[in-house]
């Protein structure tokens, strides 16, 4: 199986499977890095720089470097690992320099200590204030965490590791501290850099306030001291870079500001060997600054400019390699030549946030995902990904069967803006923009050519979609709003589930969740639709539905627990098998793999099944396959699925 909106490979423990039935993890897609406009992203490395961390969404990923360097398509599931922890946001993440341990922090103000091999396990929890841990990292003998962030009273701490007892207090700030960086040579030093425009330097342990410094003039967004502990830099949303002493935290001076330098300077870095400094900016560029000349001595422009390829986060893990973060969550590793010139190396693509819905290219095996962030992304075993830009939530993603004999390698995509793109697979551009006007629920292949979509829409209407245009429109086509749909070339049929009826019976509410089955007899003309039949055995709200390839079976879902397939004949349907029950709460989607006698299903009890029609009783189940619950799957030739 391959888990797009997934982050780690799934171990043995697991899956549960009757015997000699099992599923094995092939590929993993993992998210990028969570972003937010006007906001650094943390992103950091491991000590020999061949892991990348950072945090999305509720958890923290490391993914390994080399295979991101040679071909994002290599990448391995052994490459990828997600601690999902957290019950909150993550907003940093920074693993020891003995790479033991990880300290990770969240929008709560808890940082959590986790091992970083084995079994993952956590070693401690610690509630440092209210607000978000902004920033955390480690003393160079991994034996003291220092982190800063967003309390009332306390914004920032230094502390032993294992024991959570503070060493000292580190203060003076009045606002949010945004970084924080510990000197790992002794004498012990902390420094801080907050948006009261402030660096502090803190004496220790204990630690105690030493002196602060006011020539920046906007907030303080990143404070680093060099990897030799004798320098400290700070940059700023003033486009500042100022270099310090480390020892004393004396002023050395403030970097040469270069021409035409604007916006923010979100996130700084040292080179391994203390000489020099990388900054991402806002005006999406990426800086190499020389300490010892103190100026800028090389830069690289990102992309063509646009507001997405803002860089946001930055680090220096070896000498020839720089790693950086896009305002839209792009991974760019830069190689750095001995005079400080950047070239591109490779980009890593993908998608943020939860993830809506999968789709499969059953031809290609080229892989499609969207969701809240407006991209689909385009995987393929043979290539690197490919991104296209929608600007509205995806919603659902309609790829070709196996059967598809066309030559163009397209699939359709529905986003919140009631609108349908048809997108080329082959050159990752929307070919043709298709306003519907109403929000699609469910879309599916109306004629055995798939060269035309059928959708029904929460305003009631049945609206059929050609390679550049609406075809023809059946508004009312149905009592009440529609809540998922599908349908059978082969088989002439459309099914449509409903909501129930606002009715009541004795005072109580109505549970008839009824799908209304149509029979097309003209795929070219609204009169070519005709109802055929109802079904009547769901007691909740139908959530996902799927015929399969030759039409032989349909597959409902609902709200509860509850998969029934039905057995088509004509233009009416009979229940078949009604004992899949073993979800424990909504099941959100479901398809059909290409021989029509399986089916692999996902819901928000976090949990993959795969099931038989040839023997019901019997399942393949990935237990704990995506924390938060699972909202889209996607069969995958004859024997894998998304």
């Amino acid at each position: 199986s391959s888990l797009p909106a997934g982050c780690s490979p799934l171990a043995p423990a697991g899956l549960r499977r009757p015997p000699g039935r099992m599923a094995q993890v092939v590929r993993v897609l993992p998210p990028l890095p969570q972003t937010e406009r006007g906001a650094f992203c943390t992103i950091n490395t491991d000590a020999p720089g061949d892991r990348v961390l950072y945090c999305s969404g509720t958890n923290v990923i490391w993914r390994a470097v080399g295979p991101l360097v040679a071909g994002q398509h290599g990448e391995k599931p052994d490459d990828v690992f997600c601690w999902k922890g957290h019950t909150k946001r993550t907003t940093c993440a920074a693993m020891s320099p003995n790479s033991q341990w990880v300290v990770s922090g969240d929008v709560t103000g808890a940082v959590r200590v986790w091992g970083a091999k084995g079994d993952n396990v956590l070693k401690n929890e610690y509630r440092l204030w209210d607000g978000a841990v902004k920033d955390a990292s480690w003393s160079g003998d991994s034996t003291r965490i220092v982190a800063a962030g967003d309390g009332k009273e306390t914004r920032a701490v230094a502390m032993i590791w294992d024991t959570g007892s503070k060493t000292g207090e580190v203060v003076g700030h009045v606002k949010q501290v945004n970084s924080i960086s510990f000197r790992s040579q002794r004498p012990f030093r902390v420094v801080t850099g907050g948006e009261d425009m402030l660096v502090i330097f803190h004496q220790g342990p204990p630690f105690k306030f030493a002196k602060q410094h006011t020539g920046h003039t906007n907030f303080v967004n990143s404070v680093r001291y060099s990897p030799d502990g004798n320098y400290v830099i700070s940059a700023g949303s003033d486009s500042k870079v100022v270099l310090y002493e480390g020892k004393e935290g004396d002023l050395i001076k403030e970097f040469d500001k270069p021409e035409g330098i604007t916006g923010s300077l979100w996130a700084a870095a040292w080179s391994p060997d203390s000489n020099r400094i990388v900054t991402a900016g806002g005006d999406k560029k990426i800086r190499i600054w020389d300490r010892e000349g103190g100026a800028q001595v090389a830069e690289a422009s990102v992309g063509a400019g646009a507001l997405e390829d803002m860089q946001v986060g930055v680090a220096w893990p070896t000498a020839g390699r720089v790693v950086s973060v896009c305002l839209d969550g792009r991974l760019m590793f830069w190689d750095v030549a001995a005079d400080g010139a950047l070239k591109l190396a490779a980009t890593t693509e993908g998608t943020q946030g939860p993830l809506h819905s999968v789709a499969s290219d059953r031809g290609t095996e080229v892989l499609l995902q969207g969701g809240g962030d407006g991209f689909v992304v385009i995987s393929s075993p043979e290539a690197p990904p490919m991104k296209a830009k929608v600007g509205k939530g995806v919603q659902h993603l309609l790829a070709h069967s196996p059967g598809y004999a066309g030559a163009a390698r397209e699939a359709w995509v529905f986003a919140l803006d009631d609108k349908a793109r048809r997108l080329s697979l082959e050159t990752g551009e929307f070919e043709a923009t298709v306003d519907i006007k109403e929000f699609v629920v469910g879309a599916s292949w109306l004629d055995a050519e798939e060269t035309r979509v059928i959708a029904a829409t929460s305003k009631q209407s049945f609206v059929s979609v050609g390679p550049d245009g609406v075809l023809w429109s059946k508004p009312n086509a149905v009592p009440r709003r529609p809540t998922a749909s599908a349908c059978s070339p082969a088989k002439g049929l459309f099914a449509v589930a409903l909501e129930r009826p606002d009715a009541t019976v004795g005072g109580v509410q109505s549970s008839q969740f009824d799908i209304h089955l149509f029979g097309i007899s003209d795929a070219g003309s609204v009169d070519g639709i005709a109802p055929s039949g109802l079904l009547q055995e769901h007691r909740h709200e139908i959530s996902a539905m799927k015929f399969s390839p030759s039409g032989e079976f349909l597959a409902s879902a609902d709200s509860g627990n509850k998969i029934l397939v039905w057995a088509v004949e004509g233009g009416a349907a009979k229940l078949a098998i009604s004992e899949w029950v073993h979800h424990t709460a909504r099941v959100t989607c479901l398809d059909w793999f290409a021989d029509g006698r399986n089916v692999v299903s996902g819901s928000i009890d976090q949990h993959v099944i795969v099931w038989s029609v040839d023997d019901p009783k019997k399942r393949i189940t990935v237990s704990q396959a995506h924390k938060g619950g699972v909202t889209s799957v996607a069969a995958c030739g004859a024997k894998r699925f998304a």
